[in-house]
């Protein structure tokens, strides 16, 4: 007795496991709409998000509205690029240069590091400096730990990346500093002394990057390091100086506390 044949009720392009792979099932729309979305949050995200600079809403991919960003490579661009001894800065660390800096230092806005990073390189490349190798001067253990960051070698992977030439962290803190902030020249010489030690650089020209330079202690201490480990030359680029207060010499302690090295 043949048994009459039973039609399946699964539907066409329907396996015993489950859908089938096939055309009727790409999920290639499904990525789509997820990446315009993704980019919508961000897009909405970087629109509420306030400026480093002016603390208006609008901040770019760079961290700063287009206004402040523009008017900022502006007056660069109309600087003089003259480096004073052997290290270049972009601006005073005062007014928008602080408020940048303090918000790539304290309040993790590290998308600020490429922005910062490719206008020190532009004035690293204006006053006809060509350096063969990039560090940063290392932060703390305990204040990496902190932040989750060294905003020193965010910047110096960002001039790296501009100047074309390797970022490597060749510099160590052999011992732990007390803390710089309102100590003079003096006293932080004191205290930096013999405080980094550096991999063996075999007549490299290094360039040196920082946040921030106040007396000019840390650079010194990181260049003595270097030239110990056979740097060829080494010179230093920050972000910003501090403003030193009336009847001062260049590399005196500012008024004010204001926390850097």
């Amino acid at each position: 007795m043949t048994r009459p044949r039973v039609r399946s009720s699964r539907p066409a392009g329907v396996s015993r496991g489950g859908p089938s792979r096939g055309a009727d099932q790409d999920p290639a729309p499904t990525r789509s709409a997820a990446r315009r979305a993704a980019a919508a949050v961000m897009g909405l995200a970087l629109r509420l998000a306030p400026c480093a600079a002016c603390e208006a809403r609008g901040a770019g991919p760079e961290g700063v509205c287009p206004a402040c960003a523009r008017a900022i490579r502006a007056a660069l661009s109309d600087a003089p690029a003259s480096p004073a001894a052997d290290t270049v800065w972009l601006g005073p660390y005062a007014g928008p240069w602080r408020r940048l800096v303090h918000a790539l230092k304290y309040r993790g806005a590290t998308r600020l590091a490429p922005f910062l990073g490719a206008l020190v390189a532009a004035r690293v490349v204006a006053v006809g400096w060509h350096p063969r190798l990039v560090t940063h001067v290392p932060t703390t253990p305990a204040r990496r730990r902190d932040r989750g960051f060294d905003q020193a070698e965010l910047l110096a992977a960002a001039v790296a990346r501009s100047l074309r030439v390797p970022h490597a962290g060749v510099l160590t803190r052999v011992r732990v500093t007390s803390k710089l902030a309102g100590q003079g020249r003096a006293a932080r010489q004191a205290e930096l002394t013999g405080a980094f030690r550096a991999r063996y650089l075999a007549g490299r020209e290094v360039l040196v990057v920082d946040d921030v330079l106040t007396t000019g202690a840390t650079l010194a201490a990181a260049r003595e390091a270097l030239h110990a480990a056979g740097a060829g030359g080494v010179r230093c680029a920050v972000v910003a100086r501090t403003v030193a207060h009336e009847g001062s010499g260049p590399d005196e302690e500012p008024r004010g506390g204001l926390r850097a090295r």
